[in-house]
């Protein structure tokens, strides 16, 4: 890709309007499934997936030669940002209705209400530890290899591992801390 701050005038050309429609076509999928699993809700993490995208568009990287990397840096941090701001609301009969539609088999409410607290409890416990410790465990759970983690967050590979396992703990101590 030949972006980067100095290469991209204001005036957008079709080459680069090109460029960015690649990027977007490759990129969209994955970073709303990573957002996703951040935040629990699929609207807002394409909402969030379209805010990091309009961002490469509207401040490209300096370094283009990382672009997955740096996008999903800006995502994660965009998710983290949510979890933070957001308030709890309380849709358990939306959701359940939701849920119901799309796997088409009626759930048992206890089991649709404790999977939910679950998750609540999770994403608390996320936004309670440090971010990078969050971003790398979002991440991993979404199935980034330890290349492509360290690729998003600017760290070595050979670091991904052990700053895994300490997110882990990090992650344990606070679930743990909710749940007492």
């Amino acid at each position: 890709m030949i972006w980067s701050r100095r290469s991209v005038p204001k005036a957008r050309t079709e080459a680069s309007r090109a460029e960015f429609e690649a990027a977007f076509n490759q990129h969209w999928e994955p970073l709303c499934r990573v957002l996703y699993q951040l935040t629990g809700d699929q609207a807002e993490a394409e909402d969030l997936a379209l805010d990091a995208l309009l961002q490469l568009y509207h401040h490209p990287p300096a370094d283009p030669s990382n672009l997955s990397g740096w996008l999903y840096r800006v995502a994660t941090n965009l998710g983290l940002n949510a979890l933070r701001s957001r308030k709890r609301r309380q849709r358990y009969e939306t959701e359940a209705g939701d849920l119901a539609l799309q796997t088409g088999e009626p759930e048992d409410p206890a089991t649709s209400y404790e999977q939910r607290l679950e998750g609540e409890r999770v994403r608390a416990a996320l936004q309670s530890i440090k971010p990078r410790s969050a971003q790398i465990l979002v991440l991993r759970h979404s199935g980034l290899a330890y290349a492509e983690i360290a690729a998003a967050l600017g760290i070595a590979s050979s670091s991904v591992g052990t700053l895994l396992v300490r997110a882990e703990h990090e992650f344990e101590r606070a679930f743990r801390k909710l749940l007492v």
